[in-house]
């Protein structure tokens, strides 16, 4: 294999995107308390917290991932609120980094967008809170063709990114579980 796409179509990656639900309620607030590299700002949520954002948060999302090694499980979590204006707020964004570099951050993002245009958001805004330990993603927005908003002097920053935007998908199949979806 002389490329990385046929090295990641090689794996044959099956993605899946759901909900927060009772069932992955557990694992999603283990990740969101101990993960720290691939964790964009670091926000800690308790089980009762999680539960009621799968109510009240305009996006959540547990996305798993397969491939042809076996199951890795679920590997990445998303929290979109809704902001004035057709906006979303990316709450929470964080990710095993085992998996990086396969395309899951880009696909992650399509899934995003699609949610975005589908309940009528016009912009997603990016949030990165800087840590001694995700150093790792404090360029991951910009890498994702969001710009720079704004920066405050603690090194937060702030990043947009036009929910009309297209984003190239990375070689994996999709799949949807307990979501009304539109075609992209």
């Amino acid at each position: 294999m002389t490329d990385l796409n046929s090295y990641l179509e090689s794996l044959q990656m099956e993605i899946t995107f759901a909900p927060f639900d009772v069932t992955g309620r557990a694992r999603i607030t283990q990740l969101v308390n101990k993960s720290n590299q691939f964790n964009l700002t670091t926000r800690r949520y308790s089980e009762p917290q999680i539960a009621a954002l799968e109510k009240d948060a305009a996006l959540t999302l547990q996305i798993r991932l397969k491939d042809a090694f076996g199951d890795n499980g679920m590997i990445s979590v998303i929290i979109c609120r809704a902001l004035e204006q057709r906006k979303w707020e990316i709450d929470t964004w964080l990710m095993s980094c085992r998996v990086l570099g396969r395309g899951v951050e880009q696909m992650a993002l399509r899934e995003m967008l699609q949610h975005a245009r589908q309940g009528g958001v016009e912009q997603l805004i990016g949030i990165y809170i800087p840590t001694q330990r995700n150093r790792l993603v404090a360029d991951h927005y910009a890498r994702l063709g969001f710009t720079l908003i704004e920066e405050a002097p603690d090194g937060t920053t702030k990043w947009a990114l036009p929910a009309s935007a297209q984003i190239d998908e990375a070689p994996m199949a999709v799949r949807h579980v307990g979501f009304d979806l539109i075609a992209v």
